[in-house]
């Protein structure tokens, strides 16, 4: 037989646990009279060490102990279990060595079927593993040796549906029939007895389980829910949605019933109602924080490009923080949303309530400073920043944030300072982060006026990682903005656009280092595609679109290019002087 043994290390080391936590050590191997100094008696003693390395975690020695009482005594099948056990989550991909401990788990399934403990675990493995045969043959066997254990009963009945036999099926019912005499009618066992009924499509059948657990307790919301969710399964929404209703009636304050009715508007396209449904779920106390969190991101994400739904959307996270004021997910997922909406100040503020309730999440205070930065609160950004660096000290990811927050707020010694911190608390052999650390350094120097200094950070960067993009269109763009060395300019710009062809940042570098070469026509094919691949071109960009299409003789164009550049950047008196005198200056 070919078995996968993939999927018992799925679910070993759990069952197991179970199994070893709930028998106790003297239960787990029948109790013997085995000759004075006998290997049995060996054997015994030894097992029951292994079974005490196991609990301390030395599987090691566990597995070493395991099969040398095998040797001793190969005839003691619950030592056999345990090594086979063992073997089999072991295995992995060797087929081979996994067929070998399925085999001796089954040997003792065959030599002791009546122990109960094992054999469910082996029964569990074929179940995962798909053999529908052998865990028929297990569960029936164990069913007719505990009649009285339900848990068995139901696994008997679910290996017997799932093989689809029509004799098998009728058979799982009757275990279903036999269940509800005497535990009565229930959710769990009308999906089951529904699930038997699927393979041969008996929509009558199924409907009359419905209507059978509906008339067991008709003034129960979940049975109510339940069988509005089958009607609206098989496509009948008129009859899914009677018992939506009914539900909603019974308990008005019943999440579910609201949720459940709103999936079902939803999914018939009635737009109007979903939305009344959505609002009512949401204000329900009762509907559990994922499902309503799973509502409203669905919600959101359907109609927060529709600016006239702002304002509903900001009520519903009204109505959820006055239910959950110290939940983080909620503070989150306002966060996400005000963030797409542009809102960064907001965002920011959701965030930063999240903090207070968790402030241990190093990632939400990246989130914190870069929303602040976005802004443009810089001081708020370095508050913050320093607020994160308090719980969570040398942390070099964190730093490299903090020391663009100082370099926008001008304070080079100190990013300066951070960014030494940073590269005394990196692992020399983690080459890309100090790359990016001595990148930023660049940054820092070259905006203090320390050109010099930055050109050695940016090859001290390269050097470290070669393919540090940012560092090559960093360098590359400074370089051309020097007039130095312009050839090495050109080689580290074209490299970055080979990598990202269709980032407009690196095609602005491109483009402004051959204007500067004075390639003027080229200059203007590479500033084009970095205007055609930007939403939003900033003062920068237009300003050396202008520069670049007056070079090349279209003066109208750059005029219109300077223009917008000015509307962006009213204070700046170089781009007047543009404008207003329709040339082009260079200081």
């Amino acid at each position: 037989m070919k078995i996968s043994y993939g999927n018992i290390i799925l679910i070993a080391l759990s069952a197991l646990a179970v199994i070893l936590s709930a028998v106790p050590v003297s239960a787990k191997k029948k109790q013997q009279v085995p000759s004075v100094n006998s290997d049995e008696l060996k054997a015994d003693y030894i097992f029951m060490e292994a079974l005490r390395q196991h609990s301390a975690d030395n599987e090691d020695a566990y597995y070493d102990l395991l099969r040398r009482a095998n040797e001793l005594n190969p005839s003691e099948s619950d030592i056999e279990f345990y090594l086979g056990f063992y073997t089999a989550l072991m295995a992995q991909n060797d087929s081979v060595l996994g067929e070998k401990g399925y085999n001796m788990m089954r040997s003792h399934f065959d030599k002791v079927p009546s122990d109960f403990y094992n054999n469910r675990i082996y029964g569990a493995i074929n179940d995962q593993l798909g053999n529908n045969a052998e865990s028929i043959r297990v569960w029936r066997t164990l069913d007719s040796i505990y009649p009285n254990k339900l848990e068995v009963a139901l696994k008997l009945a679910s290996a017997l549906t799932a093989s689809r036999d029509s004799a098998k099926l009728k058979e799982a019912v009757g275990i279903y029939d036999k269940i509800e005499i005497s535990q009565g009618k229930s959710i769990p066992l009308t999906f089951n007895k529904i699930r038997t009924y699927l393979p041969t499509n008996d929509t009558t059948a199924i409907f009359n389980e419905v209507r059978k657990l509906i008339s067991s307790a008709p003034n129960n919301v979940d049975n109510n829910i339940f069988a509005g969710d089958v009607y609206a399964q098989f496509a009948m929404p008129d009859t899914a949605l009677t018992y939506y209703n009914r539900a909603c009636e019974i308990d008005p304050s019943s999440g579910v019933a609201y949720y459940s009715r709103a999936t079902l508007y939803q999914s018939i396209g009635d737009s109007i109602a979903y939305d009344r449904e959505v609002f009512n779920a949401l204000k329900q106390e009762s509907l559990d924080l994922d499902t309503k969190l799973e509502l409203l991101t669905g919600y959101i994400r359907e109609l927060y490009e529709d600016e006239s739904q702002h304002a509903r959307i900001e009520e519903l996270f009204d109505s959820m923080l006055k239910q959950n004021p110290h939940e983080s997910k909620v503070r989150e997922l306002y966060c996400s949303y005000l963030y797409v909406v542009n809102d960064f100040a907001g965002a920011a503020e959701q965030m930063g309530y999240a903090l207070d309730i968790d402030p241990a999440d190093v990632d939400k205070w990246h989130t914190l400073i870069s929303l602040y930065m976005q802004a443009e609160k810089p001081e708020e950004a370095e508050r913050a920043g320093e607020n994160a660096m308090h719980y969570h000290p040398g942390n070099p990811q964190l730093e490299l944030l903090m020391s663009a927050v100082y370099n926008q707020n001008k304070k080079f010694d100190r990013a300066q300072d951070i960014l030494d911190q940073a590269i005394a608390g990196t692992d020399p052999d983690n080459r890309e982060l100090m790359s990016q650390i001595y990148s930023s350094k660049g940054d820092s120097f070259y905006a203090a006026g320390s050109a010099d200094s930055a050109f050695v950070c940016y090859e001290k960067a390269l050097e470290l990682n070669p393919y540090n993009l940012l560092a090559m269109n960093n360098c590359a763009y400074h370089l051309a903005v020097e007039g130095k060395d312009l050839d090495r300019a050109e080689k580290l710009s074209a490299m970055t656009i080979k990598e990202r062809p269709d980032d407009a940042t690196s095609l602005d570098t491109y483009a402004w280092v051959l204007f500067k070469k004075k390639d003027y026509t080229q200059a203007q094919v590479f500033i084009q595609k970095a205007l055609d691949n930007t939403a939003e071109p900033s003062e920068e960009l237009f300003e050396h679109a202008g520069d670049i299409y007056f070079f090349t003789g279209d003066h109208a164009k750059a005029i219109e290019y300077w223009e917008q550049a000015l509307e962006l950047a009213p204070d700046n008196e170089l781009l007047k002087k543009k404008v207003k005198h329709r040339t082009y200056f260079y200081e």
